[in-house]
């Protein structure tokens, strides 16, 4: 018999690939740049919003919906590795990592839905 607590319980001690990830607007070079502890989940989270229109950022459901799907891609910018760092410390890494990144996009000439 299956024993479905057990499986709950292995797949949340697993970690999970955390870091950086975009949705690229590639026609407009247009990027939503965000941090996650579980990068799979919210890209497939992303994807299914963008496609339900049901985006946080209206601005970019606009895009999307006037564009089409073709123009767009969610990808994974950068990941971390995790040893034995405490939550506080995962997150200002990670805090660290988004604004690295988002300064070096900047100077690319990328522009963003979500960072001023």
């Amino acid at each position: 018999m299956i024993d479905k607590k057990q499986i709950r319980k292995d797949y949340k001690s697993q970690k999970q690939p955390t870091g950086i990830y975009a949705v690229h607007n590639l026609k407009d070079n247009k990027m939503f740049v965000g941090t996650s502890k579980d990068l799979p989940a919210v890209i497939r989270r992303f994807d299914f919003t963008l496609k339900m229109g049901s985006f946080p950022f209206e601005e970019l459901i606009n895009d999307y919906k006037s564009l089409g799907e073709k123009h767009f891609e969610i990808k994974v910018l950068d990941e971390l590795e995790i040893k034995d760092e405490t939550e506080k410390e995962i997150d200002n890494e990670l805090k660290t990592l988004e604004e690295m990144w988002i300064e070096k996009l900047r100077k690319d000439g990328v522009t963003f839905y979500n960072k001023k």
